[in-house]
């Protein structure tokens, strides 16, 4: 939704710390059920439009504030 936006207004360049493919990995390895959202590459929502990411180390700094959304 939010790249959606984002190539509607013409914004450019998508910059990504944690992709949602790691997201889904790590649900999946805390046991969590699968998003209800598809979780699809920026690239295939966008095409032709730069995507760059994820980015490490930031993808890994992610990693804690997913985790604590997860447990509320």
């Amino acid at each position: 939704m939010c790249a959606a936006a984002h190539g509607w207004v013409g914004l450019g360049a998508i910059v990504f710390a944690a992709s949602s493919e790691q997201l889904s990995a790590w649900r999946a390895s805390w046991g969590l059920a699968a998003s209800p959202v598809a979780p699809l590459p920026a690239a295939v929502v966008l095409p032709g439009t730069q995507v760059i990411g994820p980015i490490s180390p930031y993808d890994e700094l992610m990693l804690p504030l997913y985790r604590e959304a997860a447990n509320r």
